[in-house]
């Protein structure tokens, strides 16, 4: 079960994710996300993990795709921060493999 609090309060928009992000919460989670980038695309968004106990691969895919399109993740634990450390580590690993093939 995951409960997804979202906060529009300008200037950023956030998602207070409580519980497991799993199954067919990463699906909702992604519909949160996606319907707030067509409601305003321009506006910051931030995904709270502080209160997750458990991600799955599906949801990392989904965290590491939201975090590439500019969502920044703020998290809280030994297990979820070693999680955002890898998708922000794999994020940086990319952008040199990418800006290392523009040079040549």
């Amino acid at each position: 079960m995951l409960r997804i609090t979202i906060n529009n309060h300008a200037p950023v928009t956030s998602f207070m994710l409580e519980g497991k992000l799993v199954g067919p919460w990463v699906k909702e989670l992604e519909k949160c996300w996606e319907g707030s980038l067509a409601a305003d695309p321009d506006k910051e968004l931030l995904v709270n993990l502080a209160a997750v106990a458990f991600i799955d691969s599906a949801g990392l895919k989904l965290l590491a795709r939201m975090r590439r399109e500019g969502v920044r993740l703020l998290s809280h634990g030994f297990l979820i921060d070693a999680m955002v450390a890898k998708i922000e580590a794999e994020e940086g690993r990319t952008a040199t493999a990418c800006s290392d093939v523009n040079q040549n």
